[in-house]
This record gives structure tokens, C-alpha cells and sequence, in this order.
């Protein structure tokens, strides 16, 4: 019997329980994939690459922190814009007194 690294396709028959045939049938009804077959492969491959990636540790450029990341770049400047608004607002109300 062959390694699984040297299989490129495999036929496999197995059972889907009736909420996962279910929901794939959905996707094939809904025109994300031609048949079931399609859809399983469709959906397991995606799985695959989701759990790889939660499995990846996050590396971050020494030089620029995780600040490099664009989402929490993007958080980090509506922080600064909260800070500053909540800055104003304090300043005004000094004034006001």
C-alpha cells in the first residue's frame, strides 16, 4: 500500500450523517457546487487549510511588531481617533466651567 503523501486520488465511500448531507445539499442546490461530490471536496479542503492556518504560529516582523498587522493598525488608529475626541471633549468642558 502506497504512503499517503504519494496518493494524488483516492475514491472513498463513506456515510454522511443527515445534518452534514443536509447542508451540503444546500450548497449544491444553492449553486456553490456542481454535485456532491464536488461539495465534500470543496468543504474539507477548506477545513484543512482553516485548521493548518490555526496551527501556524504568528510571526511578526522583529522591525515592525504586530502593529504591521492591517486590523489591528486599523483598531490602534480608531483608538487614537476615540482618544483624541474624548481629548476635545474634556478640553471643551474646562473652558465651559
Amino acid at each position: 500500500m502506497e504512503p499517503a503523501e504519494n496518493v494524488t486520488g483516492k475514491q472513498v465511500g463513506v456515510r454522511l450523517p443527515g445534518h452534514l448531507y443536509r447542508w451540503l445539499k444546500a450548497k449544491v442546490d444553492g449553486g456553490e457546487y456542481s454535485n456532491m461530490a464536488q461539495s465534500v471536496i470543496g468543504e474539507l479542503t477548506k477545513a484543512k487549510a482553516l485548521e493548518e492556518r490555526r496551527c501556524e504560529p504568528v510571526a511578526y516582523d522583529i522591525r515592525e511588531g504586530p502593529e504591521s498587522d492591517p486590523l489591528l493598525r486599523l483598531v490602534n488608529e480608531r483608538l487614537d481617533e476615540i482618544r483624541r475626541e474624548l481629548r476635545g471633549e474634556i478640553e471643551r468642558r474646562r473652558r465651559e466651567r
